[in-house]
């Protein structure tokens, strides 16, 4: 059963290159850029670590295997995997038992392009640390390395994918993700901090992880690997039985989330004893207004489309933030008070999934929705009301935090004008993406944060294509903006002007998607329906 699991995963990679030629695009493209990533990766972790001394390359080794670790688990809640897992709860009813069902879905975890990252740096040790007589010790030193980053990831999302179940529980994502983000960020600034003040070699020596690796799986089965080079033997064993413990304990965690999310059923909200008229149902609720209506609920109760929104304002705020505490804070703001126009320039990257992928949230329910009796034109409308209402509250916010935290008061009438143009230009170009590289989107199983592994490479580079030629298309706002700046004309203009622009690209791009959805829409059916 374990090999066949392997088996599985590697037909559903194989399978899906065959049958598509999306799929048979970007599964290459996606492994020739990790294998690039992996290559880099490696590379820089060997230049860090030549110069310094065995004891200081030891301590490092044991600081990259943990954050690794840790990066490598907590990632995907902050930024979705490029890897569709295997789904627990498809197994359920077969006759599989445990040890076989954990072992197998380890070993399938092998089979994704993603890998290539960690092999990498795993490969970096083996090479730093093997000496004659520790290979066989070495070997299996960096397999159970291997194996922990494999299960503490899956183990970790299984976790959340649980938690988010229950309608408390995707409340409680916000904070999650927010703290993922925010340690995230701590610990990134505490490391450059201490490594600007002592070096790389001092850094890791000062705090060295070797007293605490009985407590860190991953730190124990590097360590293991280290002493088995120095052949100190009794230690390498002594490490590897901690590691092993380790990962037992994770391999168990797992199983027994796995256990409880295939046999609790995802809980709803009760229902109420008072039949209320629907909202959409009152007068003046067109097919439009009932349709964003319907985009709003969805981001509010799909989970993974609230990560979306929360994850992505997070994750800008820890960049953001690496930025200004790099450049002496809080002066570097109040120097550049035109900074407050920023807010509007970021629900470019806020929007993105969701924009650019309009169909591929639907799932199983875009048949539902096609199906309905409405033009292409009245439908786009319809999603493009609701993605600028989240995108404008969005960019209204980080506005008025910009302009506290720059004192640029005086900017925030351009906002507003700003915020228009960036919206229209996003989604006029968000609705060609969205019917020409429509994305899948697999159900909500055990994994939340799964995603077709053939088209991740897709997604990447329809985002990059997309981001630049919004840029291009916000050329002429911006030279407006900067002629207001310089005195050429009076702000107002530019805002008003901004304005003009934005709905004229926008109308552009709504009438030629709504065409293309027109003659494309069996296609666009067929690419996003789960089944």
């Amino acid at each position: 059963m374990v090999g066949q699991l392997v088996v599985l995963k590697w037909r559903l990679l194989v399978n899906g290159v065959r049958r598509d030629l999306q799929r048979a695009v970007g599964l290459p493209l996606l492994t020739l850029v990790l294998a690039v990533s992996s290559w880099l990766l490696a590379a820089g972790y060997r230049r860090a670590a030549l110069p310094l001394t065995a004891a200081e390359q030891a301590d490092l080794s044991l600081w990259v295997m943990t954050v690794a670790f840790i990066v490598w688990a907590t990632l995907p809640v902050l930024l979705f995997p490029l890897d569709e897992t295997l789904d627990p709860s498809r197994f359920a009813l077969l006759p599989i038992g445990r040890a076989r069902l954990m072992i197998g879905l380890t070993a399938a975890g092998l089979v994704t392009p993603p890998i290539l990252l960690p092999l990498g740096l795993l490969g970096v040790g083996l090479g730093l640390f093997l000496r004659p007589g520790s290979a066989v010790l070495a070997v299996v030193a960096t397999l159970l390395l291997l194996a922990m980053l494999i299960v503490g990831g899956q183990a970790f999302t299984t976790l959340v994918s649980l938690v988010v179940r229950s309608r408390r529980g995707r409340d409680a994502t916000i904070l999650l993700v927010a703290g993922l983000g925010t340690g995230l960020f701590l610990l990134q600034r505490a490391i450059s901090s201490r490594v600007g003040e002592l070096g790389l070699g001092g850094a890791v020596s000062a705090h060295s992880l070797s007293g605490w690796r009985w407590l860190i799986p991953p730190a124990a089965a590097q360590h293991a690997l280290v002493a088995a080079g120095e052949g100190r033997y009794l230690t390498a064993l002594a490490d590897l039985g901690a590691a092993a413990i380790g990962l037992l304990a994770l391999v168990v965690a797992w199983y027994r989330l796995v256990r409880r999310a295939v046999t609790t059923p995802e809980s709803a909200t009760g229902g109420s004893s008072v039949r209320l008229r629907p909202f959409a149902a009152k007068a003046g609720w067109g097919s439009i207004l009932t349709l964003a209506r319907k985009e709003l609920r969805s981001y509010l109760r799909d989970p993974r489309q609230r990560l979306v929104w929360t994850g992505a304002v997070v994750f800008l705020g820890v960049v953001a933030a690496s930025v200004v505490v790099g450049r002496s804070g809080i002066q570097f703001l109040q120097s550049r008070p035109i900074l407050t126009l920023g807010g509007p320039a970021l629900v470019l990257f806020v929007g993105l999934p969701i924009a650019l992928n309009q169909f591929g949230w639907e799932r199983r329910s875009a048949s539902f929705l096609f199906a309905l009796p409405l033009p292409p034109r009245r439908l786009l409308m319809g999603k493009n009301l609701a993605t600028a209402l989240a995108l404008a509250a969005e960019a209204a916010v980080l506005t008025l935090v910009l302009a506290a935290a720059t004192g640029g008061w005086r900017y925030l009438p351009w906002a507003p004008g700003l915020a228009v143009a960036a919206i229209g230009c996003q989604l006029a170009v968000g609705n060609l993406v969205s019917i020409v590289t429509p994305l899948r989107l697999p159900e909500l199983g055990t994994d939340l944060f799964s995603q077709a592994t053939e088209q991740g490479c897709l997604a990447i580079v329809s985002q990059l294509f997309s981001f630049f030629t919004i840029g291009i298309l916000m050329l002429p706002v911006g030279v407006a903006f900067a002629l207001v700046e310089l005195g050429a004309w009076p702000g107002w203009a530019a805002a008003a002007g901004a304005v003009g622009w934005g709905a004229a690209v926008y109308g552009a791009g709504l009438a030629i998607a709504a065409r293309l959805l027109q003659r494309r829409l069996p296609e666009v059916l067929a690419a996003v329906q789960t089944v």
